[in-house]
């Protein structure tokens, strides 16, 4: 792929440069980042997205989105939260997806199947035209997974062991997605000295300090904010971070711990795992911070008698093809609860039946529903 001169992939382990694209590191097999030759923080306001910082972004000719990021922070019994769990899968790995299908321009991609990611990048590949290719061991994966996957038109092989696959979760776009998440925390610029991001591969802690990092480059008046990556007592701790050109704190928290957080997470609709809830756990500790929260996926393969009676009253109301929120939607239909209707809309635009748009009114995006003209599935 022709890439713009402003910036090269540079390997994080080695530093092997080169300005044409390169996944991983021919010499080492090391991890690559993209280096830009200069940054400057220019953000256009007019997108309610993670497009807004564009300028720091790999360039595109086209560019795919579902309108991920931006997510809002919110506090949750005490705890402030950046609820990437609002993303169009309600997964982080959304921001990845967005930038891989924008920057890939082949019509074909084949990786291996990691759980959430794969998830995002077939509902993205879809979008955008592009076929996947997954590569699946059977003794790895959940079932309903591989059904979401295929009804997204991907396809799927099984083998028998770990091969080295075109496109990893772990690679330098997925970096570039995700480190818009410490953009928008400068951005929002909340009053907290601390950010807790859960760590398993390492590759989101990265991220974020790679984001911050660009920042304190640009803005040399930057108050850093200290950034820790939560693991799991008992785990290792990701090599990745080794790396890292922004300061990093270690911490880890006990499978009870994040098990406690889990479950108590779970009376507010947020439907984790104990990785996804460790860093909750630790900022409920320690205070003075936001977590992450990681995923709360929204696509499912499961509908209800009573999701299919709401579907079809929102569907009877889009009959006038008009664009509708969804307070407006309660309204109308005046007989189902607001948190049904939020849970129906987001289960019909994953599923291509609604189309979606966020719309900034002040600083608030809220977002807009309208009946699409193709389906997804």
């Amino acid at each position: 792929m022709e890439t713009d001169k402003n910036y090269k992939f540079k390997c994080i382990k080695c530093g092997f440069e080169s300005y044409e694209e390169v996944l991983k590191c021919p010499r080492c097999g090391g991890p690559i980042q993209i280096v830009y030759d200069n940054l400057e923080w220019v953000i256009d306001s007019k997108i309610p997205s993670m497009w807004r910082y564009k300028s720091l972004l790999p360039k595109s000719d086209k560019i795919i989105s579902f309108n991920e990021g931006l997510t809002p922070i919110r506090k949750i019994f005490g705890v402030l939260c950046k609820l990437e769990t609002n993303n169009p899968t309600g997964l982080y790995a959304d921001r990845a997806s967005s930038i891989i299908v924008s920057s890939f321009k082949n019509k074909i991609i084949e990786t291996r199947y990691e759980e959430d990611f794969t998830l995002s990048l077939a509902y993205y590949s879809k979008k955008a035209g592009i076929k996947l290719k997954v590569n699946v061991i059977p003794d790895n994966v959940d079932p309903q997974d591989l059904i979401i996957i295929a009804k997204l038109g991907s396809d799927i092989s099984f083998i028998n062991e770990m091969e080295k696959m075109e496109l990893e979760y772990e690679n330098p776009y997925t970096i570039e997605g995700l480190k818009t998440i410490s953009y928008e925390i400068y951005e929002k610029n909340p009053k907290v000295e601390k950010i807790y991001v859960p760590a398993q591969s390492g590759t989101l802690v990265y991220a974020l300090s790679k984001g911050f990092y660009e920042i304190k480059q640009i803005k040399k008046d930057f108050n850093e904010y200290e950034l820790i990556a939560v693991k799991l007592r008992h785990s290792n701790i990701p090599e990745i971070l080794n790396y890292s050109k922004y300061k990093i704190k270690i911490s880890e928290v006990s499978s009870k711990e994040a098990l406690e957080s889990m479950i108590h997470l779970s009376k507010k609709g947020f439907n984790l795992k104990p990785l996804a809830s460790s860093a909750y756990a630790l900022a409920k500790i320690e205070g003075n911070g936001i977590s992450i929260i990681t995923g709360n996926r929204k696509i499912s393969m499961h509908e209800s008698k009573k999701y299919s009676e709401l579907k079809k009253d929102i569907m009877n109301i889009f009959s006038d093809n008009k664009k509708r929120t969804a307070y407006e939607i309660w309204l109308e239909l005046n007989k189902y609860s607001l948190k049904g209707i939020y849970k129906s809309l987001n289960m019909m635009v994953n599923n291509g039946e609604l189309c979606e748009e966020p719309i900034l009114r002040g600083e608030r995006k809220i977002k807009v529903y309208w009946k699409c003209e193709d389906s997804l599935l």
